[in-house]
């Protein structure tokens, strides 16, 4: 029960912090932030905390869980195992969290964009 309790305090907490946000973002234009949080009784590092926490829960309530898309092989380019062999990729992107994708000179347009916004959203 108590961490029922807990969940639903934080939930009223993130919204009055957003609704907080929002206003601050709605400041006039030569308001400096600190200057708002001040006026409001915050300090400006407790601002960008609740700020942190705030886009913490927008990501995670936006973003689900990461899952494996399959993307279509176009009808009209069915392409066998056997070209890839000795075949060099035309390009190797890699990000940051050690993921790699290798573009070959017959990948069609579509299945690149398609891979390239999947990579977009992959942790």
């Amino acid at each position: 029960m108590s961490s029922q309790t807990s969940l639903v305090a934080e939930q009223v907490r993130l919204r009055q912090w957003a609704a907080q946000i929002q206003e601050c973002q709605n400041r006039p234009t030569d308001m400096k932030v600190e200057t708002w949080c001040s006026e409001h009784g915050i300090t400006k590092a407790n601002y960008y905390y609740r700020l942190r926490r705030v886009r913490k829960a927008c990501l995670e309530a936006c973003n689900p869980e990461p899952a494996f898309v399959e993307l279509p092989v176009p009808a009209s380019e069915t392409i066998s195992s056997a070209d890839f062999l000795d075949v060099k990729p035309a390009a190797v992107l890699r990000n940051s969290r050690g993921l790699t994708l290798e573009i070959y000179n017959h990948a069609s347009m579509d299945v690149i964009r398609g891979t390239m916004e999947v990579l977009l959203h992959a942790e």
